[in-house]
């Protein structure tokens, strides 16, 4: 007569719950280091607060589970590890499946125009109030070069109400790769303040290139600056810049009727 090993309860219980906490908590904290280019600051707090405890979780529910079926080791050990790849999987899925804001396609009507003087000033007072922080490491000698900035990006400040827009996002693996994506269109009622560049030669007023009341799709885009205050006008002044809609998203845009 054949007889089956039958393990104790209590040890794969424990195995059970250990093995699924452990691959939980490892792949959400471990996991956009691996997969992706860069990864947020808050990403090792994904594998503390949610994917470890919920890996705990189910390996409580599971060991409870092949307990009750008095599973033998082998069938134990069987399907633990179909159950570590398939929690695996899950995590690593959650983990990298935010894609990053890059581009927002709008249509919107052109409802003012203004140098950059008014709010270059307020955000010079912002800016140097941040630079005097005992915690930020500011750029020697911004408040001088800002006079370069606005000789290399001549350019005005578009006020815009948005009526529809969507987002173009994407994601940048490890291996080189980058995923986008673009959302559906969206209705929205939002006014907005943009950077539009003027190209050489500058006009004695800047604005006489814009149409008040001109409605149409466009593209806002944030340009990246890293030090602090930014080296970049447009981001100096925190806004994005109006650019054309490139080329491989003119197709989600809505034919007129």
């Amino acid at each position: 007569m054949t007889t089956v090993n039958r393990p104790k309860s209590s040890a794969w219980a424990y195995t059970w719950v250990f093995a699924l906490g452990f691959v939980g908590f490892i792949c959400g904290y471990f996991g956009q280091a691996i997969l992706l280019a860069a990864q947020s600051d808050a990403a090792p707090l994904f594998g503390i607060v949610v994917s470890g405890p919920i890996g705990l979780f189910v390996g409580v529910l599971l060991g409870a589970w092949s307990t009750r079926l008095h599973l033998s080791n082998e069938q134990n050990l069987v399907f633990l590890l179909v159950a570590m790849i398939a929690v695996a999987v899950g995590t690593l899925y959650v983990a990298v499946s935010k894609y990053n804001e890059t581009i927002q396609l709008v249509d919107a009507e052109l409802v003012g125009c203004e140098r950059v003087d008014r709010l270059l000033a307020s955000q010079t007072e912002m800016w140097s109030e941040v630079a005097a922080r005992p915690i930020v490491n500011a750029r020697p000698n911004w408040q001088q070069e800002i006079p370069d900035m606005l000789r290399a990006q001549p350019g005005v400040v578009l006020t815009m109400r948005i009526y529809q827009e969507a987002w173009v996002r994407e994601q940048r693996w490890r291996w080189g790769g980058v995923s986008h994506r673009v959302d559906d269109l969206q209705s929205v009622n939002e006014t907005k303040q943009v950077f539009a560049a003027i190209a050489d030669p500058a006009p004695l007023s800047p604005c006489e290139r814009f149409t008040i009341g001109e409605r149409r799709f466009s593209a806002l885009v944030w340009e990246k600056s890293n030090p602090t205050p930014p080296a970049k006008l447009p981001t100096f002044l925190g806004l994005r810049v109006l650019q054309q809609v490139p080329p491989e998203y003119i197709r989600y845009i809505p034919k007129p009727k």
